[in-house]
């Protein structure tokens, strides 16, 4: 029995559910020898005695009074004073520092949510209704981004083998956030280390709209532990800023859940006395939800393809706690070794995020003032009043139902020659940002936005170019016209964004023929549609049928020509996000060999009954069919993946196994 199905089993018990002996016997010996676990119970107890202690009593009409109450809550806002200091730091304990503080905070938490709780929440699902689905799960979170202006939240963070003379480190992590664009971060480190050469993992992110600082030691290569610290300061940060990002997924994880083509829906549970949704998903994922990890400082290493179960809470959509769990797989032991780790169980959290309070409160007067020392750069995006946006620029008051709220001139590259005016709306965690630029040099899509990105109607009529949502970025379109280029980003869903582009009133051309050009090697790669690469090809072209990972469609062909030969490239992409599942490529080109290996590292495989080859190292996989060389490439996909697709591969116009039932 794992700790997670243990105090699953102990929550089900005291809510009086009947355990089979069989169950029974198993957790309590669990129990006692789990220190973890027997902290949970005590806690839990603890928490149930305190929350229910007062008998029930008649419920009265509450209308009047929660309206007063409310009234007098906005009002009371403006005069909380500053919170205190962080605590000292201490050595730290068995239990964990989260199992310490739990009994006393759980009430705070509790009580931080019952105001939502009573007014039904950003969503509720009514009784009688089926069981959770990860559909509600999606809208709920999507309800709770929008609707989110203040918050104030404390974290506990244990992490397991940070080095062979720490195995258990304790911080604990402080979040605030103010819509939109402020935000801050502080990470304050409880660890007791062997000596003062150790350098504490204290961090401290603070982003305040147009400028953000950070403060907190470098990182060190492995087994360097007294690292220095430094403190910078930036101005005239571009509104929503790809370099320098809020990382808001952990107050609600709305990134995280609408990029959720890999999420697994466990169930319901009870984390520190409140109903919460638990979700599995994959690491690659989940990184926006461990912010901490990206901003500095030293951390043990995790493994790409460890799995994380997320725990919401069922009322306000907040995280309760995030554990990290490590993969059972071969790669998984000897990424162990390669990095000196020891064995690592599966069923034993290496990371775990468990919230101890949270409040959507103003925070404190000062909370996101940016420090005045430190080593100053400039973003050089200069600000520019709404009311003075140059006379053309595609602007409205409200977007989607979004605020305008900041303007800004940004460069857009030495070698583009030009600039770009940038409008943002907001509202909650939700954002658009709308960018143009009349001086747009570069034979490629305006912004980032990659040439092989997709081809999409907009409503309305034109066309524009899309990319899915990255770890940095959000989801993306580069719309050229006769007039100029326009980039729009957000965090809204696909369908969203696409309306808002159609909302603007610009018609989008085609990609002039110079931007489908590219050198490729020795040779030229041209952007085509697939019936003209049928024409340009002396080959049957062979395309996945309805082998693709889930949410992928196909973003573009091109052809490849090298003197008299030609090739084909067909890029695969998703639909909504690349979180931890980049692109694709298919490779066709006639042969009777393959290449020699660009890779030290290859293995044999069967792919299609034929002998292929895995090149690990580049993620690439590749054989010769019926005097066709065809290689799939994918930097993020393993090799099950790509022979899925490859075992998918069928020449066009042949119906696919759907279509031929």
């Amino acid at each position: 029995m794992n700790c997670r199905r243990a105090q699953a089993a102990l929550s089900e018990r005291m809510d009086g559910e009947h355990l089979s002996s069989r169950l029974a016997v198993a957790l309590e010996r669990h129990v006692a020898r789990c220190p973890r676990c027997s902290a949970f119970l005590r806690d839990s107890e603890r928490l149930r005695a305190t929350v229910r202690i007062a008998p029930a009593i008649a419920v009265p009409d509450l209308v009047e009074p929660i309206i007063t109450a409310v009234a007098r809550e906005a009002r009371g806002r403006h005069t909380l004073k500053r919170p205190e200091l962080a605590p000292a730091r201490t050595p730290p304990l068995r239990p964990p520092l989260s199992r310490r503080l739990a009994p006393a905070v759980a009430g705070l938490l509790v009580g931080a949510v019952v105001g939502s709780v009573l007014v039904g929440g950003p969503w509720r699902r009514p009784i009688g209704e089926p069981p959770i689905a990860l559909a509600d799960v999606t809208r709920g979170v999507a309800a709770a981004a929008s609707g989110l202006d203040d918050y104030r939240a404390r974290f506990s963070i244990l992490e397991r083998n940070f080095d062979p003379q720490v195995r258990f480190r304790e911080l604990t992590l402080n979040l605030s956030f103010r819509a939109p664009e402020r935000f801050r971060m502080d990470v304050v480190d409880h660890t007791s280390y062997p000596s003062r050469d150790w350098t504490p993992n204290d961090i401290s992110l603070v982003v305040n709209r147009s400028r953000w600082s950070l403060d907190g030691p470098t990182a060190c290569p492995a087994g360097i532990h007294n690292c220095p610290r430094t403190r910078t300061v930036v101005l005239h940060r571009a509104p929503f800023s790809s370099a320098t990002p809020v990382p808001t997924d952990l107050l609600v994880p709305f990134g995280t859940i609408r990029a959720g083509q890999r999420m697994r829906l466990l169930g319901e549970t009870m984390v520190l006395g409140r109903t919460a949704v638990e979700i599995e998903l994959p690491l690659q994922q989940a990184t926006p939800l461990l912010p901490f990890l990206r901003v500095g400082g030293q951390w043990r290493p995790l493994y790409a393809g460890d799995r994380v179960v997320l725990s919401l809470d069922a009322q306000t959509w907040f995280p309760l706690q995030l554990e990290v769990f490590p993969s059972a797989s071969d790669a998984r032991d000897q990424w162990e070794l390669r990095f000196g780790l020891p064995d690592e169980s599966p069923d034993e959290p290496v990371l775990t995020v468990e919230a101890l309070d949270v409040l959507t409160r103003l925070p404190p007067p000062g909370t996101f003032a940016i420090p005045a020392t430190g080593q100053v750069q400039d973003e050089g995006a200069h600000p520019l009043p709404l009311e003075d946006l140059p006379r053309g620029f595609v602007s409205l008051e409200e977007l989607d139902g979004l605020d305008a709220y900041r303007a800004a001139h940004t460069p857009v590259g030495e070698s583009a020659g030009a600039e770009q005016t940038v409008v943002t709306y907001a509202q909650g965690l939700t954002w658009v940002k709308l960018a143009e630029t009349r001086g747009w040099e570069r034979n490629e899509p305006y912004g980032p936005v990659d040439r092989h990105a997709e081809e999409v109607e907009v409503p309305g009529g034109g066309v524009a170019y899309f990319e899915p949502a990255s770890e940095s970025l959000g989801r993306r379109l580069a719309i050229h016209t006769d007039r100029g280029d326009l980039y729009v980003e957000t965090n809204l869903p696909r369908e969203r964004l696409l309306e808002i582009a159609g909302a603007l009133g610009v018609r989008g051309a085609s990609l002039p023929e110079g931007w489908r050009v590219r050198e490729a090697g020795a040779g030229v790669a041209v952007r085509v549609s697939l019936e003209e690469a049928q024409e340009q090809v002396d080959f049957p072209i062979m395309l996945p049928r309805d082998g693709l990972p889930a949410g992928y469609v196909l973003a573009s062909v091109e052809v490849v020509r090298l003197g008299q030969q030609s090739g084909l490239n067909a890029y695969f992409s998703q639909r909504e996000s690349e979180l931890g599942a980049g692109p694709i490529r298919l490779h066709l080109e006639e042969a009777r060999e393959l290449p020699p290996a660009p890779a030290a590292r290859q293995s044999s495989v069967e792919v299609r009954g034929l002998s292929g080859r895995w090149l690990s190292e580049r993620g690439q996989l590749e054989w010769i069919e019926d005097g066709i060389y065809v290689s799939l490439d994918a930097s993020d996909a393993s090799l099950r993946e790509l022979l899925e697709v490859a075992q998918a591969l069928s020449p066009m116009g042949e119906p696919s196994s759907e279509e031929g039932r």
